[in-house]
């Protein structure tokens, strides 16, 4: 498991870790014992994920083993050394083909839902969802033959990678993503559920 630098954050990257090794890194470690926010947020964090796993449960038939997502990345102040973060910054790939089995049955329209209101997913489980279609891509490197999907998938992946790595700038008066807060300053998780 990464462990955090002397700025607070984990090295630059993306650093893969199972959901029960995040939860020792961010919640359980020693140094978060005093943390009145961690746990609640965290808790939040699997209510929101188990309506996911749900129906992938309810849908196995359908699935045929696909999961419903297919990778969680974790930034923000919740991966860094920062006491009581005030939410869990989190991006979900959801896998499209999965996502397409399960539309249009009972209960998919959490799939919608899940990502329409961060500021409504924020209030009832402490969490600042965004989602992005994730797709298997067999000729990666042959980007002109890519489908509108694909494209949208690859740019989304980036830019998500791009911004779970920049840290905004304190004295910055927009905080808004600027040239001078591009280069890569931290890392974040991708958690394999």
């Amino acid at each position: 498991m990464p462990t955090f630098a002397v700025n607070g954050f984990l090295p630059l990257g993306r650093h893969s870790v199972s959901l029960s090794d995040a939860e020792s890194m961010l919640v359980s470690a020693p140094q978060f014992r005093d943390s009145p926010t961690r746990q609640t947020l965290w808790d939040g964090l699997i209510d929101y994920l188990d309506v996911f796993l749900t129906l992938e449960d309810t849908y196995a038939s359908l699935l045929d083993g696909t999961p419903l997502i297919h990778r969680v990345w974790l930034g923000g102040s919740f991966v860094s050394t920062k006491l009581d973060p005030r939410n869990i910054d989190t991006t979900l790939l959801i896998d499209t083909d999965a996502e397409r089995a399960v539309r249009g049955h009972p209960g998919s329209k959490w799939l919608t839902t899940a990502f329409q209101s961060r500021d409504r997913m924020r209030e009832k489980y402490g969490v600042s969802p965004v989602r992005i279609g994730y797709r298997r891509v067999a000729r990666v490197f042959e980007p002109e033959r890519f489908i509108p999907e694909e494209r949208t998938y690859f740019t989304e992946r980036g830019v998500w990678d791009d911004w779970w790595q920049r840290c905004r700038l304190p004295d910055q008066e927009d905080r808004s993503p600027s040239e001078r807060s591009a280069a890569p300053a931290r890392g974040y998780l991708e958690v394999r559920l």
